[in-house]
């Protein structure tokens, strides 16, 4: 997790799945992600009050809304919850075990979900603007390079 806070930033990476997974998911699909404008004061937990770009295969860029967490998309608002999911709206995922390509926009309260160079997902109006991002793995191995942000 970042020491920093940030507001409005695009940040890009790479990442890749590995091939050792653990229980209790080893025979699930890989799932990891992005969780950003996490609170300052958030206490250490898994599944942080948070805005996440889901990497997980099959789903990467879906929204899930951490933590009572907001945002609109196509017109319709989440029902704050511990959590809910917005799936992406295109995929554009490469092959387990080949290397993809992620950005997160965040201006505004509107936030965008980029992979391999295609929009996934957009959604405004977020209830979380500020905050810090976390990058996560959940019982799969996962290589991330190439981590660049910038505020804007």
């Amino acid at each position: 997790m970042t020491d920093a806070s940030f507001s409005n930033f695009h940040l890009k990476l790479n990442f890749k799945w590995g091939e050792r997974r653990w229980p209790p998911r080893d025979t699930l699909k890989r799932d990891s992600g992005i969780c950003y404008h996490v609170p300052m004061d958030e206490p250490d937990h898994v599944w942080p009050t948070s805005v996440e770009c889901q990497i997980q295969e099959g789903d990467v860029g879906d929204f899930w809304m951490l933590g009572y967490s907001t945002i609109v998309i196509d017109g319709a608002q989440n029902v704050p919850a511990q959590y809910a999911r917005f799936e992406k709206k295109r995929d554009n995922e490469n092959p387990t075990g080949e290397w993809n390509s992620v950005e997160v926009i965040s201006y505004n309260g509107q936030c965008v979900h980029i992979v391999n160079g295609m929009v996934v997902n957009s959604g405004q109006f977020s209830s979380l603007r500020m905050g810090k991002i976390l990058l996560q793995s959940e019982y799969a191995e996962i290589y991330y390079k190439d981590i660049a942000i910038r505020r804007l």
